[in-house]
């Protein structure tokens, strides 16, 4: 496995790590039956943004934490498969959502709401509806199982820009070079109060930061070039991991990450949503236009 596919796993999380335990022999259906998926088109319907030749392959990341959508990110690999970009949602962020399930559309709500309505599905039709873009697959983690692997990884070592206290999250750490655990890094991706102006960007600008440190660990310590490592990454995600029935399979996963591997270092850009003060609420934040719409556009 090259390295462009190790890095990745930053921007991928569950999917390519998994995918690479098709490599181990005889943990195929062990992983397999750790799979969980749902089915987008019976959840979703037919009526969302067409599928057409040449656009981005948009994959949705959530993050859940405590039940709750903590973090969500688009990756779009581009149609010639050697760039890719991650668009992270402030999930403050105030949205139309539509109709899920039962429950009826919300003129405005904030975007995590969507996850807590209805879930993934839910998600990907927010995102859908408020991008015009189609969502081809998901892939939701849960955190608990991301700082399992932070753990089996012997830590992260990051450079942290500013002295984290937050009592919040628990993190305590001091300005520079430090190695976090599967705890501490939990507690990084989370912190936003205590770092720049409270505001969720400063947590998504220390998501971005971590996901190249992690990048990085994969890369430089090769973990994914031994099979019985490989497995047990794979084995603590795909309990943790939930995706749509399109790539809910092994087999799929793997030929997911076969996209990728023409990826060339320094590829993949992170950028957050344009946002502005939402003026009923200075705690929230709304879609900055054109720029937002201009954003989506640009894939």
């Amino acid at each position: 496995m090259n390295v462009h596919l190790k890095r990745w796993l930053a921007v991928s999380g569950a999917a390519v790590v998994v995918a690479a335990g098709v490599v181990v022999g005889g943990s195929y259906w062990r992983l397999e039956g750790n799979l969980k998926t749902v089915d987008l088109t019976k959840e979703i319907g037919n009526a969302r943004p067409p599928s057409t030749p040449g656009r981005p392959l948009d994959i949705l990341l959530i993050g859940k934490d405590d039940g709750r959508s903590d973090t969500a990110m688009v990756v779009q690999l581009n149609a010639a498969g050697d760039q890719a970009r991650v668009v992270s949602i402030p999930r403050d962020t105030m949205v139309p959502r539509p109709r899920c399930g039962t429950h009826p559309p919300a003129a405005i709500a904030t975007f995590n709401s969507a996850f807590a309505t209805g879930g993934a599905a839910c998600t990907v039709a927010t995102v859908e509806q408020m991008s015009g873009i189609r969502i081809d697959h998901f892939v939701q983690i849960d955190f608990n199982g991301f700082k399992d692997v932070i753990d089996r990884l012997g830590g992260i070592d990051i450079n942290v820009p500013e002295p984290i206290d937050d009592e919040k999250s628990g993190l305590h750490v001091p300005a520079g070079p430090t190695k976090l655990d599967g705890t501490q890094a939990l507690a990084f991706v989370r912190t936003r109060y205590s770092i720049g102006d409270g505001s969720d960007l400063n947590r998504i600008r220390n998501q971005h930061l971590f996901m190249r440190a992690l990048s990085e660990k994969l890369a430089n310590e090769n973990w994914l070039a031994s099979p019985q490592k490989t497995f047990t990454l794979a084995d603590i995600l795909t309990k943790s991991i939930v995706t749509d029935e399109e790539i809910g399979s092994i087999a799929k996963l793997a030929d997911l990450a076969g996209k990728l591997t023409a990826l060339k270092p320094g590829s993949i850009t992170y950028v957050t949503l344009p946002t502005e003060t939402y003026l009923p609420d200075p705690n929230r934040v709304q879609p900055k236009q054109p720029e937002a719409d201009a954003l989506w556009k640009a894939a």
